[in-house]
């Protein structure tokens, strides 16, 4: 009997350890594709990266055309302002000529009329003293060397106002046009800041891309060594996965900000999964036990900044992290209630806040299910 015992008892041992390897496989591909999650969000923002590096491109390249259009916009204003200036000082000529000529044919119109006026009188005497001889022929002969040179004025003054409306237009469209390139200069020179604008975004969001890609891959790598470093002593055949009470306190008195879950990160712009509870608190507030334990871990871990994990030696870990205090040591034994941190804002924390969790055999499980 002694024997027979002895064998079952081995293949119950057996059995336990196959369970438990088991259990422990089933934990290790849940971490793996953890991971892969984690490796598929890095993907994305990678992918991030290369778009708006290529919008980067295209930005420089309408910075580059709408200098160029700017420079031959502002040449193109030089040359209208030197060619307005020849304009005006052509316009100015005809119109001095054409004032002179006006000045002339006034000056001859009333020549005219006094030569006019002397032949009718030379006229009307020859009529009352006959025996008079007036030399009438000589005036009429004045009159139209006079008239004819007022014909000649006349022809002359039509020609300045055609060259002068002729000139007018072409200066007012000179200036007309100056004006227009001058809008387009100031357009292209909008454009241009808010080209620069456009390109500074880029490359902020190009760098904040690149930090969430580093911040992503730094998760990834923490992730693996710490769930590595709890599942050292996780696996047992004597765990009862029992606490001390039915349900367990809380470890802050605080308002949650973030559930257990698939999260919306705002920071990361990418969908991640938490697997615990983010409880929000002023900085300084206790951090409490939630169950007795041992102190696993207690020191600054990457993002979750100051972190304590105790291991209830139930088959349970809990972890607290983002502390500003650790008040314990790993190896020490502590009671259920007692203070162990101060809450703050350490790691990758958003806000003031304690992130908790509840780890059955080394797996993530809801904490609210088991908080009073």
């Amino acid at each position: 009997m002694d024997v027979i015992g002895k064998m079952l008892k081995i293949k119950l041992i057996g059995l336990c350890l196959l369970l438990s390897a088991s259990a422990f496989a089933q934990n290790l591909d849940q971490k793996k594709q953890q991971l892969d999650e984690l490796n598929k969000k890095i993907d994305e923002e990678s992918k991030l990266i290369q778009e708006v590096e290529q919008k980067t491109q295209s930005t420089k390249e309408d910075i580059s055309s709408t200098k160029s259009k700017k420079s031959k916009a502002e040449a193109k204003i030089k040359r209208l302002k030197k060619s307005e200036s020849t304009a005006k000082s052509k316009l100015d000529v005809t119109m001095n000529k054409l004032d002179l000529t006006n000045q002339e044919l006034g000056d001859l119109h009333d020549l005219c009329e006094l030569e006019f006026n002397k032949l009718c009188l030379a006229h009307y005497l020859s009529i009352i003293y006959p025996e008079k001889k007036m030399d009438t022929k000589l005036l009429s002969s004045i009159i139209q060397q006079t008239t004819a040179e007022i014909n000649t004025r006349d022809d002359a003054k039509t020609g300045l106002e055609k060259k002068k409306k002729k000139g007018t237009k072409i200066y007012e469209d000179l200036i007309w046009t100056r004006i227009v390139t001058n809008k387009k200069r100031k357009k292209y020179s909008s454009q241009v800041a808010s080209l620069h604008e456009k390109l500074s975004d880029y490359e902020q969001e190009k760098k904040a891309a690149r930090q969430r890609v580093d911040e992503l891959r730094s998760q990834a790598t923490a992730l693996d060594e710490l769930i590595t470093k709890l599942q050292t002593n996780i696996i047992s055949d004597g765990y009862s996965f029992k606490f001390s009470t039915p349900k367990l306190i809380w470890p802050a008195n605080g308002t949650i900000v973030k559930q257990y879950g698939e999260q919306k990160s705002d920071l990361y712009k990418v969908s991640l999964m938490n697997n615990g509870i983010d409880i929000g608190l002023a900085v300084g507030s206790d951090i409490i036990a939630v169950d007795d334990g041992v102190i696993a871990f207690a020191e600054w871990y990457n993002g979750a900044g100051k972190l304590v994990v105790i291991d209830h030696q139930n088959g349970f870990h809990t972890l607290y992290s983002h502390n500003s205090k650790l008040l314990v040591s790993k190896g020490e034994r502590i009671s259920r209630n007692q203070v162990i941190a101060l809450s703050g804002m350490t790691g990758s924390a958003e806000v003031p806040s304690v992130h908790f969790e509840l780890r059955k055999r080394g797996t993530p499980v809801n904490p609210l299910e088991y908080l009073e």
